[in-house]
């Protein structure tokens, strides 16, 4: 099932989901998820949630290193910044060491041709208006079908599926949840295929997990949530 079919199915099951964007962020201070591999801690993901007026910057830094047999297979070290206004991604500037190789994304919305402008160590062009920014902190990565790179601005195509209602647990707290698996390609000659669960919280639209296989087991589970008083 394509995404563009899903689109009516979602409204039925979240009337409020498709419309709601960043409103429902405006509370959040910040989001920490620890990364796993094999079951085993091995970094974190953390965003930072700023509002002021009609903007809202969120500041991302991810860390971790994956072992075999002592020796690290796969380092990054990320930071990035992400700026909204009034709801819309208007600018992302990213920069990561990956094996300590450095690649970068930084984009700009033209707000005249409606697109965006994306300069990355993998990709320099253009995004349609709808690409979202592939960071897990938002729920609108299940609705687009042109995510964009977080580290190298490189595009990639997606399909999106919603599987179940789900009962999750993470360490004593018990979620309401829906479970949708990703299908993500390079290109839309469904090659390159990666595939991710992903399970969103029902009451408050925040990703609490995200799984996929690619030299082990990968798990992205949020451990903590800060809120404004």
């Amino acid at each position: 099932m394509k995404l563009k079919f899903l689109f009516p199915f979602l409204f039925l099951l979240y009337p409020s989901f498709l419309y709601s964007h960043t409103n429902h962020y405006s509370k959040i201070k910040s989001i920490e998820m620890d990364i796993l591999r094999n079951g085993e801690k091995i970094g974190y993901n953390k965003y930072i949630f700023k509002n002021k007026n009609d903007f809202l910057v969120i500041e991302n830094e991810t860390n971790f290193t994956a072992k075999i047999m002592g020796l690290d297979v796969l380092s990054v070290n990320a930071s990035s910044i992400e700026t909204y206004n009034n709801g819309k991604l208007v600018k992302y500037n990213s920069k990561t060491t990956q094996n300590k190789k450095k690649k970068y994304t930084d984009l700009v919305f033209d707000d005249i041709k409606k697109i965006y402008t994306v300069k990355g160590s993998s990709f320099n062009g253009k995004a349609p208006s709808n690409a979202v920014i592939g960071n897990w902190w938002n729920h609108n990565i299940l609705q687009s079908e042109v995510i964009i790179s977080p580290l190298s601005g490189s595009l990639k195509f997606q399909e999106v599926n919603f599987l179940s209602k789900e009962i999750l647990k993470i360490d004593d707290d018990i979620y309401n949840t829906s479970r949708f698996k990703i299908v993500l390609m390079t290109r839309n000659d469904n090659k390159k295929k990666e595939e991710f669960n992903v399970w969103l919280d029902n009451n408050s639209k925040i990703i609490l997990k995200v799984s996929y296989s690619k030299f082990g087991d990968w798990e992205y589970v949020v451990k903590k949530i800060e809120k404004f008083n």
